[in-house]
């Protein structure tokens, strides 16, 4: 039986992803601060470089579905990658711990269950859970980071959600800045491929690290610098092929030396001045593994 949906892995050649295109317009962006960016959005660079971003992935073979979404104020809801993921069975829709970005979980879960992708659970009550904070190790395998986005009642929900499909741990991520700013766990590593992986070292939880030791992941550390500018945060497409955001240099190098192809695109408004990567811009559907 060919699957149509199920993306249990971080690496295997993604097939189909679900985006949603920047839909704010110009009075929507005046309360930019509270969102915690960092200058004002330009809406038409954030529009332009979105469907750059999207036909570069398209080129790739990758099958696109656009989201869509009435509350077009909601300026971080580009990020499809935290409201949900997709399992096997079926998508489980997140919880988010953001107050400005709640309600995205169902605009997101609307647009799920038009792709015919039956939902398996959901998040709720007091816990929290962001896709941003899951990372399958592999395709049987989850760490969880627990954050001040991801809660323990989240992460025990989603245990009891999977059940059998999946191994579930976590890992405690450090306070950084505190609540008021974004710490994921996909913040501080992306998988390469199923023995490469790039990582913030000054950030990961020591746990984290002794599981890459232990699986004998080799590990490129990602330079502070450019941790800031998304350096760690990548979108692969299959093992050693990845997308990143232009400009950091010497991640990019480092890759290209574990014989990674390295695919690089604009993010400046996207990416950048809203604090995430191109993982971050995806709610990966369907993976081959």
């Amino acid at each position: 039986m060919v699957r149509t949906y199920g993306s249990q892995s971080m690496v295997g050649a993604l097939k189909k992803i679900l985006v949603r295109s920047p839909l704010e317009e110009e009075n929507h962006i005046k309360d930019w601060k509270k969102w915690g960016y960092a200058r004002k959005p330009n809406i038409r660079l954030a529009r332009e470089e979105h469907a750059n971003f999207v036909e570069t992935i398209k080129a790739e073979g990758v099958i696109t579905f656009f989201a869509h979404d009435v509350h077009r104020e909601r300026l971080d809801a580009i990020f499809t990658s935290d409201p949900a993921i997709i399992t096997d069975r079926g998508a489980v829709i997140l919880k988010m711990s953001k107050a400005l970005r709640m309600g995205e979980e169902e605009t997101l879960s609307e647009n799920i269950a038009k792709l015919e992708i039956p939902i398996l659970g959901r998040i709720q009550g007091e816990a929290t859970l962001e896709g941003g904070d899951v990372l399958w190790l592999d395709s049987k395998t989850i760490i969880v980071g627990r954050s001040y986005r991801s809660n323990t009642e989240g992460i025990t929900q989603l245990k009891n959600i999977l059940n059998d499909l999946a191994n579930i741990s976590h890992v405690d991520l450090p306070h950084w800045r505190g609540p008021g700013e974004c710490l994921h766990l996909l913040s501080l590593i992306s998988l390469i491929d199923e023995d490469l992986a790039l990582v913030y070292p000054e950030l990961a939880p020591i746990s984290l690290l002794e599981r890459l030791k232990a699986r004998n992941i080799k590990i490129i550390e990602v330079p502070g610098r450019e941790f800031n500018t998304q350096g760690c945060n990548v979108l692969t497409l299959k093992p050693r092929k990845c997308l990143m955001v232009e400009g950091n240099h010497k991640t990019r190098r480092a890759l290209e030396k574990e014989d990674v192809e390295v695919i690089e695109f604009q993010g400046q408004e996207i990416c950048l001045n809203r604090t995430g990567g191109p993982s971050c811009l995806v709610c990966s559907i369907l993976r081959e593994y």
